[in-house]
């Protein structure tokens, strides 16, 4: 009987394996996270303005990026754009150089994004309309790891309407938001009304990209008892296919929160927090955190310039005596511009405070329990002491009950880590990222957010950061990115100090099989992963019990995949090449 082989021919699998090695030499030679705080990695240096960018871990060590792209933005031309990079655990882009495009309409402005992990790829939300008008719609779309589109067009969430009463004008980016469901996911947003007032809104969209609700149907308003409008919003799941809502002003004139589910209200009436609204320097933002319980925290800084937190109940009550807050800093001095998240067992607070006496600002921070107990000092701990403009610190989990936060000084961008007991584990003011005015972070732009930097904590408690770029004259910014160690260390140091283990396999390319390259002495490499160019884990392997190893690679797919281990208590890794059988 004749049968047929899967075997290539000797001189084209010789050419194979030429091509397969050239691309392997070629990605080993891509860029990676930087050592140098002078160079830090560039994830996008196009031309035009990236801003507003978003992160996420991708599960094997690595991120998945998005920005809003101006590389070739304009009202006659081809207009503003969605882009998305995946760096795996080195940084190395998986993706196209300068990012993947995953979204633009021809002379459309995009005004704010929204992405998030969601179903085996990334969910994304942007409001688009006319340049220098606002938006005249919300719109979202599934892509798979590779940055391809799962439906045939956006979805439709919702848009502007002026035949209706009321009459929205616009919609707005303010509160927009992304909510994963178990039957889908929530955007929410605001509209922009006839009268100049606002309105929160939100729809959902299922897995197939159908639209729940009618456009535009779910409109709340929210007044405060003296009738004033609290036209500013913020969202948070809340653990049961719902969501909270906090509603606030820029103005002296309160917090209130109400909680959704499906397109009812669950509380009789909202939860007001406190008849003082968010600070008047800077983004006094509340910022809405939900514990494992499902209660709902919301830390802000008041007009007068307090750090405070708020806890409320599933129910809807204050979760803690009157005046349903604690003070989380009660030095005399102004604190502004809070970041919030909760972690081991607690919630953190970084924010900017004026304690030095000038008019410049430092960075402190503070945790509390669910209790309502301060762990540290009633005057908070310091992160960084230097006057500085524009910290607007944020935080992120790393290892052992710890925390980073990131920030902006005068001189360069930092992260410093606050262990448990609020001491810093790094050096004095933290650990430099970008040490180059042009590459620090932006937040200037007014069409971006002001915490336009977003770190991703990663299992081994290293810390990936990105961030958009003040840019020479605020133009040509670009998506810049580190990858902070637990220990403290930039990435590229801790590599090269794992590359002198002589960790590595062989053959490079291989069929088959492949071996591990390491000391015959020790130590071993232990948690081997092998992970596929999209950054999804495709096999794992027992640690080798002696001085050599071999590692099965039957059944994959030819091509670039990426094997990571641990190798004296340092994440190494090494790209292996698949031929074909």
């Amino acid at each position: 009987m004749k049968t047929t082989s899967t075997f290539l021919p000797v001189r084209s699998r010789a050419l194979y394996l030429s091509s397969l090695l050239t691309l392997l030499l070629s990605f080993a030679a891509r860029a990676q996270f930087s050592a140098s705080p002078s160079t830090p990695l560039a994830v996008c240096s196009a031309t035009g303005n990236q801003l507003d960018v978003q992160a996420f871990a991708d599960g094997a060590g690595g991120s998945y990026v998005a920005w809003i792209d101006r590389r070739a933005g304009s009202q006659s031309g081809p207009g503003t754009a969605l882009y998305a990079q995946h760096l795996d655990a080195a940084g190395t882009p998986l993706l196209a150089a300068n990012g993947l495009r995953l979204f633009q309409t021809r002379g459309r402005e995009i005004w704010g994004m929204k992405a998030v992990p969601w179903q085996s790829g990334m969910l994304v939300a942007w409001v688009q309309g006319a340049f220098g008008i606002g938006g005249d719609s919300v719109r979202c779309q599934y892509y798979d790891a590779a940055g391809t589109p799962q439906w045939a067009q956006p979805a439709l969430i919702a848009r502007r309407n002026m035949t209706v009463s009321p009459s929205v004008i616009f919609v707005s980016e303010n509160g927009l938001n992304i909510i994963p469901t178990s039957t889908g996911a929530l955007i929410t947003h605001d509209l922009a009304i006839s009268g100049n007032s606002a309105r929160f809104t939100f729809n959902e969209v299922s897995p197939a990209g159908a639209v729940r609700w009618a456009l535009n149907a779910n409109q709340v308003e929210v007044v405060s008892p003296n009738n004033y409008p609290l036209p500013n919003y913020r969202t948070v799941s809340d653990g049961a296919d719902g969501f909270y809502l906090v509603a606030h002003s820029s103005y002296s004139i309160g917090i209130q929160v109400q909680r959704f589910q499906g397109s009812n209200r669950l509380w009789t009436t909202n939860t007001v927090l406190s008849a003082d609204g968010p600070a008047g320097r800077g983004d006094g933002t509340p910022q809405p955190v939900l514990d494992p319980a499902g209660n709902l925290y919301v830390a802000w800084t008041s007009f007068g310039g307090d750090a405070l937190v708020s806890k409320i109940l599933p129910t809807g009550a204050l979760g803690w005596p009157s005046p349903g807050y604690v003070n989380l800093c009660t030095f005399a001095s102004q604190q502004a511009n809070p970041h919030a998240i909760w972690h081991n067992n607690a919630l953190w607070m970084v924010w900017e405070d004026n304690r030095l006496g000038t008019t410049s600002y430092n960075c402190y921070a503070q945790k509390i329990d669910a209790a309502g107990t301060l762990a540290w000092s009633p005057a908070g701990v310091p992160v960084y002491d230097q006057p500085a403009q524009y910290l607007r610190p944020r935080l992120a989990p790393s290892d052992n009950g710890s925390v980073m936060a990131f920030y902006r000084t005068n001189t360069a961008f930092h992260a410093q880590k606050l262990l448990p007991t609020g001491s810093a584990a790094f050096a004095a003011n933290g650990v430099a990222l970008s040490s180059v005015a042009v590459n620090q972070v932006n937040f200037l732009d007014a069409t971006a957010t002001y915490l336009d930097h977003a770190p991703v904590s990663q299992p081994n408690g290293s810390v990936q950061v990105y961030w958009s770029t003040v840019g020479a004259g605020g133009l040509n910014q670009d998506i810049l990115a580190a990858r902070v160690q637990s220990s403290g260390s930039l990435l590229g140091t801790a590599t090269r100090a794992a590359a002198a283990l002589g960790f590595g396999v062989f053959p490079n390319p291989a069929a088959g099989e492949v071996r591990l390259r390491y000391s015959p002495t020790g130590p071993f490499p232990t948690g081997l992963r092998l992970y596929d160019g999209q950054g999804r884990l495709v096999r794992a392997f027992a640690p080798p019990t002696g001085s050599a190893g071999a590692l099965s690679l039957r059944g994959l797919a030819a091509g670039i995949y990426v094997l990571r281990a641990e190798l004296a208590g340092q994440p190494v890794s090494c790209r292996v090449a698949v031929a074909m059988e």
